[in-house]
């Protein structure tokens, strides 16, 4: 991302904090589709002890998997973000540490060492190509070997985000703008996520979830992928 999409990301994502408009700007609880995740790898037996929040918000999913026994590191584009999960990671004397990162260039975060990274409605709002394939490179080589890395994000079906595509400024990468918030982003099928990780991950499980949910004070019918990806050996 150069410096001046950057700057107006900053300013997009500042003033949506303030407006609190799309559900992960006000929402203190995890991600529903997180705590699925988290019981899907209990089930499995699959531990860990180091994982990464990518696009984390003010922090609410950070918090949860510091609860269940993670060191997390978390990535936020905004400053105000990192500042305000430094202050409550300390009162609530959990392991978070937080950078205030454009999760599309290279992360502080050491070469095969998380069990596992995720990202709610993080790399949706990655709009450049070049800049993808630098996050999808990152999180491979943060990863551990068969790491996990759990992505969530906007189906083309949602019932928010699809219409937009309408008035899509480059429809044929699913390019959409908010016409609220002014933030741009990609819709995903699962096919094209497939395309798009099938290099350097196996794709292990993945749904489309449907629930009713509220996006600039009006309730819609939202359509989300929620895809469990494993690193691969080699790519």
């Amino acid at each position: 991302m150069n410096m001046s999409c950057k700057l107006q990301a900053q300013t997009a994502w500042a003033s949506e904090y303030q407006k609190q408009g799309i559900p992960s700007s006000f929402r203190k609880e995890p991600t529903g589709a997180l705590v699925e995740f988290m019981n899907w790898l209990e089930e499995k037996k699959i531990q860990g002890t180091f994982a990464a929040d990518l696009g984390c918000g003010r922090g609410r999913n950070s918090f949860y998997l510091a609860s269940k026994g993670f060191s997390v590191i978390a990535l936020d584009l905004l400053q105000e973000n990192v500042d305000t999960i430094h202050k409550e990671a300390k009162l609530s004397h959990l392991p978070i540490q937080a950078f205030a990162q454009d999760v599309s260039t290279n992360w502080p975060i050491e070469p095969n060492s998380l069990d596992l990274a995720i990202d709610i409605f993080c790399y949706k709002h990655i709009v450049n190509k070049q800049a993808q394939t630098t996050y999808r490179q990152e999180c491979w080589k943060a990863l551990k070997p068969d790491g996990f890395y759990f992505l969530s994000l906007a189906s083309i079906d949602d019932g928010f985000y699809g219409p937009l595509l309408q008035n899509s400024p480059c429809p044929e990468e699913k390019l959409i703008i908010d016409p609220h918030a002014h933030i741009a982003s990609y819709l995903y099928s699962l096919a094209d996520l497939s395309e798009e990780f099938s290099d350097r991950f196996t794709l292990i499980k993945a749904s489309e979830n449907t629930s009713q949910s509220p996006m600039h004070g009006k309730e819609y019918t939202r359509k989300v992928l929620n895809c469990i990806w494993q690193k691969r050996a080699e790519c």
